[in-house]
């Protein structure tokens, strides 16, 4: 039997959190796209393709609540598709998206579309949350989660392309850095988060307070206190421990998230000094700061 397919990259996660969007770009990409299959609907699809006349070496393939629910025992099929990959030695991928409850129920009121879970005696929030508890067990065999709260359909579609370009053998791994404010919540994509509001806080002063973590007010304001180097030197220690041993898993993503109140001064400061210490190390290595323009 052919097998030509070496790469299975699975979308999946909320509905109104952009799999449509991710899908296309993974298309963009030249990637074979099939949208809304069940888990072992992907089995089927991936074994007729080991007989196709047209190589295929590279599928997407979109599964949502809408195919999920016609399982019997969804966990023992997704668990028997990830034994398929493994078994057939295929490489594979699977990105979780996810948006809170209060973006999707916007995004749905914006389209006035319907939640695939809606119905006279279920709204549209009790929806969301049925919907987030159902995909939980997937959400969990995740490599990857990407929070859409903040990203726009280009945004989105820039992301899935950085992350999928950037991991392309079985040993490779991307690590993304990313600065957030506490008050906006805790990104869900979060593998390591350190909270640095014990740090002097610039906002308190009004001659700092509309300045980021990248201005030299800011980076002079925080050096002067000697508790921001011993905190820097801490969080180092740490991912400088860890992140040699998670390269030695199967672990393709990480993503390291440090906050603060705002997301504006000291957790941009520590993110951008972890990124000038990690990156000579690491050579797939993003920056991100979610709370600033």
């Amino acid at each position: 039997m052919k097998k030509n397919v070496k790469r299975v990259i699975l979308i999946t996660g909320l509905s109104g959190s952009g799999k449509t969007s991710a899908l296309h770009s993974l298309e963009d990409l030249g990637y074979y796209c099939i949208d809304n299959l069940s888990p072992n609907m992907v089995i089927e699809i991936v074994k007729s393709s080991f007989k196709s006349d047209v190589p295929i070496d590279k599928i997407a393939i979109s599964i949502d609540i809408r195919s999920m629910k016609m399982a019997k025992n969804i966990v023992s099929d997704i668990d028997n598709m990830y034994d398929f990959f493994l078994n057939e030695n295929i490489s594979n991928t699977t990105i979780y998206l996810h948006a809170s409850t209060r973006i999707l129920s916007s995004r749905f009121n914006a389209t006035r579309r319907l939640h695939p879970l809606s119905s006279k005696i279920i709204s549209l929030n009790e929806s969301i949350k049925k919907e987030m508890n159902f995909l939980k067990f997937l959400k969990e065999k995740s490599d990857l989660i990407i929070d859409t709260d903040k990203l726009i359909p280009s945004d989105l579609k820039d992301s899935i392309i950085t992350f999928v370009k950037s991991v392309k053998h079985k040993n490779d791994i991307l690590i993304q850095l990313q600065s957030f404010g506490y008050k906006y919540g805790i990104p869900e994509d979060s593998d390591f988060v350190f909270d640095v509001r014990c740090l002097k806080n610039p906002f308190w002063d009004e001659k700092l307070r509309d300045l980021n973590g990248k201005h030299k007010k800011i980076i002079n304001f925080l050096e002067d206190d000697d508790q921001t180097p011993r905190m820097l030197k801490s969080v180092l220690s740490f991912l400088n421990t860890w992140i040699p041993k998670i390269l030695k898993s199967d672990r393709n993503y990480l993503t390291i998230s440090t906050g603060c109140t705002g997301g504006h001064h000291r957790s941009v400061y520590i993110t951008e000094k972890l990124y000038k210490s990690l990156k000579s190390k690491y050579n797939k290595i993003i920056i991100k700061h979610r709370d600033i323009n």
